[in-house]
C-alpha cells in the first residue's frame, strides 16, 4: 500500500469484493457449532472453562479504510474514522475515548495505519506538509514520532506481539524511506510495498513482483515473488504454485505443491501461520490446517481472518468461529455484525475481538462471564 494506498485500497475492495468468496453477511450472533474436519484423534484440553460465549460491548459507524488494531493482551482496541479523521480507543469494558486527530493542525490527515502501543495508539498520516508519526494516549495527543518534511505515508504494520513496528513514506518521486525501530533505510523507487513484519524484526517489502527481507535496516534475502511473510525467523514463499518455508540463511526447510498463497481484498492473507500451524484458504472453499512439515491435519469452515498462536479465527456464511489450536475445538461463533467482514483481532488469550466492516464500522466483543487478566 503506497502512498495513494488509500485509494487503491479502495478501489481493490470494490474490484475484488465478490472474487474473494469470502465475504458473508448477518446481523445477529449465532448459536449454531461448525466442527473442524479432523484426519487425526482429537486430544482433551485443560482450558477451563473451554467455550464461551462472547458479547458486544462497544460499536462505531464510520466509513472509509477500516484501520484498526488490538493489544496482544486485549487491554486496548484501536480504531480510525478514515473518513472523519478521528481515532477510537477503547478497553475491554466497553469505555472509550474519541480522538480528533488534526491535533493543533486544520488539515484533516490522511491516515495510512494505526498500531497499538503500550498504553495507547500510534497513527502514520499525511499531513499538510509532513508524513509521520503521531501518538495518542487516553488523555489525547501524547507526541509526534518521526517526521518527514513534504513525504506522504504509504503504509504501517506492527509485529504479532507488539515488539516491531515499520512503516513506508514516499520522500520523491523516485525514492522511498522504510522505517524499522527507528532503523531508516532510503530506497530507490517510489513503488515498495510493505508486506509483513514478525516477532523477531524481520521486514518483508516488494517491488515490481519480488520481495526483499530486512532485518536491523540490513538487506538478508531477496525472493523473484512478492508473495512472501516472516514468521519469526522463518520465511514462508508462495511461487510457482509451491508453497516453500525457508530459514533465513536461505535453506529450503519444506515445500509442497497446490498450496500457493496471495492477498485479497483489504491486502489480507489467504496464509497465516502460528507456532504450531499453517492456515491455507483454498479459493472459493475453507481453509486447511497444516503443520510446519506441510502435512494436512485438518479442515475449519471459510476464510482465515486471524490467528495467533492459541487461536484461529475463521468465518463462513455470516457466522465468525474461533478455533483453539490446541485440539481444534469451537471455542465460541457469533454473527457477522455488518454487511461485510473486513478485519478481525483476537488477543491472546481469545477473550476480546475486535472487528470491522470492509470499508467502515467497527465492534468490540469480549468473553461473558469469564474472568479477563
Amino acid at each position: 500500500m503506497k502512498n495513494s494506498g488509500a485509494a487503491a485500497l479502495a478501489l481493490l475492495i470494490v474490484g475484488t469484493l465478490i472474487a474473494s468468496g469470502c465475504l458473508g453477511g448477518g446481523t445477529s450472533p449465532s448459536t449454531t457449532s461448525s466442527q473442524p474436519s479432523v484426519t487425526q484423534p482429537e486430544t482433551t484440553t485443560t482450558q477451563e472453562p473451554s467455550t464461551w460465549e462472547m458479547r458486544m460491548v462497544w460499536s462505531a459507524n464510520t466509513t472509509g479504510i477500516p484501520f484498526m488494531d488490538l493489544a496482544p493482551d486485549g487491554s486496548l482496541a484501536a480504531a480510525v474514522d478514515w473518513n472523519r479523521g478521528l481515532l477510537y480507543l477503547v478497553r475491554p469494558d466497553g469505555s472509550n475515548k474519541t480522538l480528533d486527530l488534526r491535533t493543533e493542525d486544520w488539515f484533516k490527515p490522511i491516515v495510512a495505519g494505526v498500531a497499538v502501543v503500550k498504553e495507547g495508539g500510534w497513527i502514520l498520516a499525511s499531513y499538510d506538509s509532513f508524513a509521520g508519526l503521531r501518538s495518542f494516549s487516553w488523555d489525547g495527543f501524547s507526541g509526534n514520532g518521526p517526521e518527514r518534511v513534504g513525504a506522504l505515508a504509504d503504509f504501517m504494520l506492527r509485529s504479532p506481539n507488539g515488539g516491531h513496528i515499520c512503516y513506508l513514506v514516499t520522500l520523491s518521486p523516485t525514492e522511498q524511506e522504510l522505517n524499522c525501530d527507528g532503523r531508516k533505510t532510503v530506497l530507490t523507487s517510489n513503488d515498495y510495498s510493505l508486506l509483513s513484519v514478525s516477532d523477531s524484526g524481520i521486514a518483508v517489502i516488494s517491488e515490481g513482483g519480488k520481495a526483499i527481507v530486512f532485518r536491523d535496516g540490513k538487506r538478508m534475502l531477496s525472493f523473484n515473488t512478492d508473495r512472501v511473510i516472516a514468521y519469526r525467523e522463518r520465511l514462508l514463499v508462495s511461487e510457482n504454485g509451491t508453497l516453500k518455508v525457508f530459514s533465513l540463511n536461505g535453506t529450503l526447510l519444506a515445500e509442497a505443491k497446490g498450496y500457493d498463497f496471495g492477498q485479497t481484498v483489504l491486502l489480507r492473507w489467504t496464509l497465516l501461520p502460528t507456532e504450531s500451524y499453517l492456515l491455507w484458504h483454498e479459493p472459493f472453499g475453507d481453509t486447511h490446517v497444516l503443520t510446519w512439515n506441510l502435512t494436512e491435519v485438518a479442515t475449519l469452515p471459510g476464510f482465515p481472518y486471524f490467528a495467533n498462536d492459541h487461536f484461529a479465527v475463521t468465518s463462513k456464511d455470516g457466522v465468525i468461529h474461533c478455533y483453539s489450536l490446541d485440539d481444534l475445538h469451537e471455542v465460541f461463533s457469533v454473527g457477522v455484525p455488518g454487511d461485510s467482514l473486513g478485519y478481525v483481532k483476537l488477543s491472546d488469550d481469545g477473550k476480546v475481538m475486535l472487528v470491522s466492516g470492509e470499508t467502515g464500522s467497527f465492534w468490540l466483543y469480549r468473553a461473558h462471564d469469564v474472568k479477563l487478566k
